[in-house]
Formats: C-alpha cells, structure tokens, sequence
C-alpha cells in the first residue's frame, strides 16, 4: 500500500483516478491476502448452520444441545428426498443453479415452483428441488399453546402447569 502511494504521488486528478481505481489485479492481490481469512471463518460458519440445520433439533446454545447431537429422525439427504407440500419454500434448479422458489402444485412426483422474480416451472422432478427447513419437530407435549423456545425445564413446567388449572376451571 505504501508502494503504490509513492508511485502514485505525482499524478492528480483523472490520472490519479484510473491508478487507485480497483482492476482486476488489485482485486486479486486483495482477495489473495487480506480478504481469505475472512471468508475462511464465513465459509465455518455456513457449514456449521448447514450441520445445525440439518440435525432436526430445535436447541439454544444454553442446553449444548444441537450442534450434532440429535438426529431428528431425518435422513442424511433429507433437502432432496422428504416430500415437499404446496406452499414449501424450496430452492430449485434453474440453468445449473438452485434460486429460491415455492412450491405451487404437487402431481404425483412432479412438482410446479414459482421462482422468487415470478418466473414458473412446471413438472420438475425432486431430484432438482431442495427444502430449506425440515420439517418443525413436534412438541413431546400437543397441549402447549406458548412458545417454549429458550425456556427452561423449570419454566416450562410452571407454564404448563398454569394452562392445566385455566382449562380444569373452564
């Protein structure tokens, strides 16, 4: 950087501009040296959400929960093999590339999507449609009416326990 602020002293105005405009071996040398490690960590994280998705588990970071530990009776595959609904946010092929679509019709194993810009397909196979979110966990209990998220055993008995007398004096 020093280097090319002493090459570049002598210059002003246009000639100044074109030297400190970003080419494309500026570009290079910053995505080379300065930039990778930063996309090193943000390509950690992506796989990490990835795993994290794909555990089928519903865990805040208190419990230690989620980070692999629970299978959720999913597949390994499951984005391409669980069976899709209409109204499932998906990504589906277009051209060789996965852009994010609903799911507008299911026929036997044909499926129409709806892209994001409005475009449609129809009759795409399941192979070429990913899910992006299983499928919600089902709560051990179906008589909860509150969100349990991030709560604890002990708060989440006391919730429980206040619904049971509102419905017992009802």
């Amino acid at each position: 950087r020093k280097t090319e602020l002493e090459m570049t002293a002598h210059l002003s105005g246009e000639a100044l501009a074109r030297a400190r405009a970003l080419t494309p071996e500026k570009m290079q040398r910053l995505s080379l040296f300065r930039v990778r490690d930063y996309y090193d960590r943000i390509n950690e994280s992506k796989a990490g959400l990835v795993n994290w998705s794909k555990s089928g588990t519903q865990a805040s970071a208190a419990d230690g929960a989620g980070a692999g530990g629970g299978s959720g009776g999913l597949p390994a595959n499951w984005e391409f093999t669980l069976p899709l609904k209409v109204g499932d946010k998906v990504e589906a092929d277009l051209g060789g590339a996965f852009f994010a679509a609903t799911i507008t019709k299911v026929s036997g194993d044909k499926y129409d999507v709806e892209f994001f810009d409005g475009d449609k397909d129809f009759g795409m196979e399941r192979q070429w449609i990913k899910l992006l979110a299983p499928p919600a966990v089902s709560p051990a209990s179906d008589e909860d009416d509150f969100d349990t998220t991030g709560l604890t055993k002990k708060e989440i008995k006391k919730l429980r326990k206040k619904a049971e007398k509102k419905r017992n004096k009802a």
